[in-house]
């Protein structure tokens, strides 16, 4: 008999997307949990970009905001096509509640995270640490995400750029580090049986 293990399914940023303006669950997770994403609505009026400290929740036109408490000393910097590993800690700014915090690796610019995490995220510097302020547009728009993130939400997230992968082995690696645990103890189970299974032929064909 087949047992099919069940991964738990919370929220991120970190997100992963179709163009569809719909649901899908992620490759990348947390250390803790798995994570559906929604594609933000983009208003079809033009964004207004304003300062950190001067963040809006009622103007609709408010666009992402962004202050480094922590600029990174390495040359490693977050931009396009790079494939980053990134702690976090997700609070609603309308009360300051914490609904989701780990770690995650993706692709800046893949659509795997909200939009408000692939803008945001550029130009980080590997140990650097950021604060994002999204409006629902790069976030979860006015449908929300379950009962923990409301429709029109805005999103603050303390960001900790942790790593850039320069090749496919550091980018598998930096996966498995932002995999959910009982993923893991899963894949090496199977792994193991498999290994087990051929050994078991070797001997009996010797």
């Amino acid at each position: 008999m087949t047992t099919t293990m069940k991964q738990p399914i919370f929220l991120l940023p970190l997100l992963l997307l179709s163009a569809a303006n719909g649901f899908v669950t992620p490759s990348a997770t947390s250390s803790t949990r798995q994570h559906v994403i929604m594609q933000p609505i983009i208003s079809s009026s033009s964004l207004k970009l304003g300062s950190f400290d001067e963040y809006s929740q009622t103007d609709p036109d408010q666009d992402l905001a962004y202050e480094d408490t922590l600029v990174g000393t390495t040359d490693g910097v977050a931009m396009e096509g790079k494939f980053v590993t990134v702690a976090y800690k997700g609070q609603l700014m309308s009360n300051k509640k914490v609904f989701d915090e780990g770690q995650i690796s993706f692709r800046l610019g893949d659509n795997k995270v909200i939009k408000g995490w692939d803008r945001g995220l550029i130009g980080m510097k590997v140990g650097g640490k950021r604060v994002l302020k999204i409006p629902p547009q790069l976030a979860y728009g006015d449908r929300g995400a379950g009962d923990v993130i409301p429709g029109g939400a805005h999103l603050q997230f303390d960001c900790e750029l942790k790593g850039i992968a320069s090749n496919a082995m550091e980018e598998k690696m930096a996966e498995a580090s932002s995999m959910n645990p009982s993923k893991v103890f899963f894949y090496v189970f199977v792994a193991g049986s498999i290994i087990y299974d051929v050994l078991k032929y070797q001997m009996h064909v010797i």
